[in-house]
């Protein structure tokens, strides 16, 4: 099993940039595929004049999950959360065909690079890195 948080507007689709999420939904997902919605989890933004970033203090309330989906992510804040044991993935589309796809397949999202953007015959739906390339690389260098 494994904790996952998704970036989502709508509840229904993956489509929230790491840097401007205000909440994520929480799912344990099994190796069947299944998952259980266990809560959204609204972050609390950093203290302004802080010196921690919307991203790290984003990444300080996600202690606890495995994987995080959201449809942009820099490289900072990837390696920061791979620092911590997390792995993130830049991906857009269905949050149930993902989820899915996450626990039957997760074997093949370990190989991916942490922050890379899944093709489309993992996840289906428009695929494109911070730079709005619509490439299948690696996220850019956005920050966020």
């Amino acid at each position: 099993m494994a904790i996952i948080a998704v970036g989502t507007s709508d509840g229904k689709n993956i489509d929230v940039h790491f840097g401007q999420a205000t909440s994520f939904q929480i799912f344990d997902v099994a190796l069947d595929g299944t998952y259980k919605h266990l809560e959204e989890r609204t972050i609390t933004p950093a203290v302004e004049g802080a010196e921690a970033s919307h991203a790290s203090a984003t990444i300080e309330q996600l202690p606890d999950v495995d994987v995080v989906l959201v449809s942009k992510i820099g490289t900072g804040p990837t390696r920061a959360l791979e620092g911590r044991g997390t792995r993130a993935f830049a991906l857009s589309g269905s949050l149930d065909v993902a989820l899915t796809a996450y626990g039957k397949k997760q074997r093949l999202f370990k190989i991916k690079e942490p922050g890379e953007v899944l093709p489309t015959q993992f996840i289906p739906g428009k695929c494109g890195g911070c730079g709005g390339g619509g490439g299948h690389g690696k996220s850019g260098g956005c920050g966020q």
